[in-house]
């Protein structure tokens, strides 16, 4: 009988593999930080002897949820600044905040509590934009959670850095310091073609090849930013990132509203992924991402929740439900974005936007033991019937009782095991304050 650091049985198995194949009283077995095998509780409790066994009975198992866009660390900002336009938002409320508070102390703390959160929203994986992102790194790293840390990029000096080359030698310092890590990967964020010389897109992009990174790029979220580009530049966003060559590495578009057909064709081309915050995008009144044409294209789909300033919240699931009714709605089509779809969005296609689904993504042996469960054993989800339909359309983040990354339990039964929930709260509350008074709120 072979040795397993843990076995979790009894469960309802979701592979999200190729085949999307369905395991009924379903187990995994879990070496280091790797998937050694899955199937019937029957056959990997017949193979396996468990060093601890996580007994799964009425509960989903699945792939972590992987959240595509993020700015963790302006978790302190929730509900800082609600009902405005985004330059409005940006100009006058969270620029200003950010110039005044923008430290490592800051940065640290406030990405610790949005790591915690996303971990209780069954998130393994964010793909993040924001700024002094060592620290960033640092509370992903303590809360044992995965992180993909963009370091943003904007023409006007900001978080210490006088200019692109600054931001530029922080990223090889960051990427040199976390080289051992198992869960954080570095890389560079210019923040959008209205904000980011072409000389620094293109520096970005020198770098980004140099050391094989993602690109992760705002681009038209707004139907302004767009009519800005042409009035600029004499094109639309993509194709003036096309033309710079920026486009030729590996990049993830961020919103992708306001894009045009030929724009989705280059996008296609390119093998560029967009990731849309269905949320923010509602909230902000930016307008409604042409889903279905990407799809129809053969473009990469992934969700993001944006931050929490623009979001208010970090809960992936319902960014799943609110995506697939509202495109249901927009196309007048009810078979738009079915569920098993939507669920491949925060899974394996996310997974592939991000380049590691040779790794992440999916239960299948020798991937990367990132795996959560949901609790369907509650009044309001039973009965079940398709488990798709329940990820989508009838769980929400209290749904989520255990999460696994990196092969380690990070949450069990909802008790966050990395951090004090409680010292969180309480930090949350005396930045409030420091806020509140800097600013007169």
């Amino acid at each position: 009988m072979q040795k397993a650091d843990i076995v979790i049985r009894d469960g309802l198995l979701l592979t999200i593999n190729r085949e999307m194949d369905i395991i009924e009283n379903g187990a995994v077995a879990i070496c280091g930080n790797k998937i050694k095998a899955l199937g019937t509780t029957e056959e990997i409790t017949a193979d396996f002897q468990a060093g601890k066994t996580i007994f799964a009975k009425g509960k989903i198992i699945m792939p972590g949820l992987i959240n595509a866009h993020t700015h963790i660390p302006m978790t302190y900002f929730r509900g800082i600044a609600d009902d405005l336009p985004l330059q409005t938002w940006l100009q006058d409320y969270i620029w200003p905040t950010e110039s005044r508070f923008l430290n490592r102390e800051f940065v640290y703390h406030a990405a610790l509590h949005g790591a915690a959160e996303m971990i209780k929203n069954g998130i393994t994986l964010f793909n993040d934009m924001y700024f002094l992102g060592k620290e960033s790194a640092r509370a992903a790293t303590e809360a044992g959670i995965r992180g993909i840390i963009g370091e943003g990029l904007l023409d006007i000096p900001l978080a210490g850095h006088k200019n692109a080359d600054e931001v530029i030698d922080y990223v090889k310092s960051a990427r040199s310091e976390f080289a051992g890590s198992e869960l954080i990967d570095f890389t560079i964020a210019p923040h959008a073609v209205y904000s980011c010389s072409s000389a620094n897109l293109i520096k970005a992009r020198k770098l980004a090849e140099e050391f094989d990174l993602l690109l992760h790029i705002h681009v038209s979220e707004t139907e302004q930013e767009v009519l800005d580009a042409i009035q600029k530049f004499g094109k639309r966003p993509v194709h003036y990132l096309e033309d710079l060559g920026f486009l030729e590495q590996n990049v993830i578009f961020a919103h992708g509203i306001w894009v045009d057909e030929w724009e989705i064709r280059i996008m296609k081309k390119r093998s560029i992924a967009v990731a849309i915050t269905t949320e923010s995008h509602l909230k902000l009144a930016s307008g409604f991402a042409p889903v279905r044409s990407y799809l129809e294209n053969g473009v990469t789909v992934c969700l993001g929740t944006d931050g929490v300033s623009s979001n208010n919240n970090l809960d992936l699931l319902t960014e799943m439900d609110l995506t697939a009714k509202l495109h249901k709605a927009y196309n007048q089509d009810p078979t738009q974005l079915q569920a098993a779809q939507v669920v491949r969005m925060v899974t394996i296609d996310a997974a592939r936007a991000l380049h590691k689904d040779e790794f992440l993504g999916s239960l299948e042996p020798g991937k990367l033991a990132d795996i959560i469960l949901l609790d369907t054993n509650t009044l309001e989800a039973q009965p079940m019937y398709n488990p798709y339909s329940h990820l989508v359309y009838t769980l929400n983040s209290s749904a989520v009782s255990t999460v696994i990354i990196n092969g380690s339990l990070v949450m069990e039964e909802r008790k966050l095991l990395t951090v004090d929930e409680a010292e969180l709260i309480g930090r949350a509350g005396d930045y409030r304050q420091m806020i509140r008074e800097n600013l007169n709120l």
